[in-house]
C-alpha cells in the first residue's frame, strides 16, 4: 500500500514538473525594428522588420511536434531565418510566401543557448485599404498556441486622404462661424483661436503631403478641432454663468433699494420678488456645480433658467419701483434738502427782520 502511495506522489510530480516546463515555453523579443517604424502605411509603399527571439521549447524529449509558423498581409513577402547557437549563425533559410513554417527539427538545439533572428520584405498591397498585417508570429505545440506576437498598421489612399481632408476642411469652417458667433455674444475665445489656427496649419500642410503623412497632418487637425469644440463650449458656459450672476446682482441692487431705502422689507410685493430671487439663486447654483464638473449644457441650461427667474423678478421690481415713486430719500437727495433748508431759513430770518424793521418805522 505505501509503495502504491510513492508511485501515486511521483507520478504527481513528474505531472507538475512536465506543466512547469511546459508553462516556460514560448519566446522572448530581444530585437523588433520595423521601418517605417511608425504611422500609416500607403499602398505600393516598401515595408521591412526583423526580430530578433530567445526561445525555449515546451518539451525536451524531441517529439518534433513544435514549430514556429509566420504570416504576413504584405504582397511578394520573403523571409530570411538564422539560428544562432552561443552567437554563431548556423542555420540560414530563405522562405517566400505569406504563411512560411520552420520545424522543430529546424530549430530545436536542447539546452544550448539559441536565438531565432527572422527578417522580412514585402509591400503594401496596391488596393489595401483600412488595417494591415505586417507580421505575425506564433510558436505552436500541435493545435496549441504557446506564445504569439503580431503588429498590425493601418493604411491609406490618396483617395480616403482626399475625402477626408474635404470632410475636416468642412468641419473647421463650421467651427469659424460658430466661434464667431460665440465671440459676437462676448465669449472670450482666444483660447479656443490657438487650437483653430493649429488645426488650420495642419490641414494647410495635409493638402500638400503624401498621403500617409497627410493622413498624420488631419488626424492631427481633428484632435486640435475637438480640443477647441470643448474649450468653447466651457468658455460659453462661463459666459452665460457670468450673465447670470450681473443679473442676480442688480436683482439685489433693487432688493436693498426697497428693504433699507424704503423700509419695504415686510411689503408682500416686495416678499414675492425676494421669493424669485431665492429661486433664481438656487438654479444659479446648480449651474456653477455643473461649470465646475465639466457638464457645459447642463450649466448653460440651469444658468438660462436662474437668469430667466431673476429677470422675472427684476421686471417686477422696475414696477414697483415706478409705481411707488422715489420718496423722500435724504441721502441720494442731501444737497437738495441742504439747499431747501438754507432758502427757508434765509426767508425766515428775512421775515422777521421786516417785522422787526415795521414795527421800528411805527415806533419812529
Amino acid at each position: 500500500m505505501k509503495a502504491n502511495i510513492r508511485w501515486i506522489m511521483f507520478l504527481l510530480a513528474l505531472v507538475c514538473v512536465v506543466q512547469v516546463a511546459s508553462a516556460a515555453a514560448g519566446f522572448d523579443i530581444k530585437t523588433e525594428t520595423i521601418n517605417p517604424a511608425s504611422g500609416n502605411l500607403e499602398p505600393g509603399q516598401q515595408v521591412t522588420a526583423r526580430y530578433v527571439l530567445t526561445y525555449e521549447l515546451a518539451t525536451i524529449d524531441n517529439a518534433n511536434d513544435e514549430t514556429f509558423e509566420f504570416s504576413t498581409g504584405l504582397s511578394n513577402p520573403a523571409w530570411d531565418f538564422t539560428i544562432y547557437r552561443d552567437g554563431v549563425a548556423i542555420y540560414p533559410t530563405k522562405r517566400t510566401g505569406y504563411y512560411p513554417v520552420l520545424t522543430e527539427y529546424e530549430f530545436n538545439y536542447g539546452e544550448d543557448d539559441t536565438q531565432l533572428d527572422i527578417q522580412l520584405r514585402g509591400s503594401v498591397p496596391s488596393g489595401a485599404s483600412g488595417k494591415i498585417e505586417v507580421i505575425k508570429i506564433q510558436h505552436m505545440q500541435g493545435d496549441t498556441v504557446r506564445d504569439t506576437h503580431s503588429v498590425t498598421r493601418d493604411v491609406v489612399s490618396a483617395t480616403q486622404v482626399g475625402s477626408s481632408l474635404s470632410l475636416q476642411q468642412q468641419n473647421l469652417k463650421t467651427l469659424k462661424a460658430d466661434m464667431d458667433e460665440k465671440a459676437a455674444l462676448g465669449v472670450d475665445v482666444s483660447a479656443v483661436q490657438a487650437k483653430y489656427n493649429a488645426a488650420s496649419q495642419a490641414l494647410t500642410s495635409a493638402a500638400s503631403a503624401s498621403p500617409s503623412q497627410a493622413s498624420s497632418y488631419i488626424t492631427a487637425a481633428t484632435k486640435s478641432m475637438d480640443e477647441a469644440k470643448s474649450l468653447l463650449d466651457k468658455a460659453w458656459a462661463e459666459k452665460e454663468v457670468a450673465n447670470t450672476a450681473a443679473t442676480i446682482e442688480s436683482l439685489d441692487g433693487m432688493i436693498t433699494y426697497f428693504v433699507e431705502n424704503r423700509s419695504m422689507g415686510a411689503d408682500p410685493q416686495v416678499v414675492a420678488i425676494m421669493t424669485k430671487r431665492e429661486s433664481a439663486v438656487q438654479y444659479y447654483s446648480q449651474a456653477k456645480d455643473a461649470l465646475n464638473a465639466a457638464n457645459y449644457p447642463l450649466a448653460r441650461s440651469k444658468s438660462n433658467d436662474s437668469r430667466n427667474k431673476a429677470t422675472e423678478a427684476l421686471t417686477d421690481a422696475n414696477v414697483l419701483r415706478e409705481k411707488i415713486g422715489e420718496g423722500f430719500n435724504i441721502d441720494g437727495n442731501l444737497l437738495l434738502y441742504i439747499g431747501v433748508g438754507v432758502v427757508i431759513v434765509l426767508i425766515v430770518v428775512g421775515l422777521v427782520f421786516y417785522r422787526k424793521k415795521s414795527g421800528w418805522d411805527e415806533l419812529g
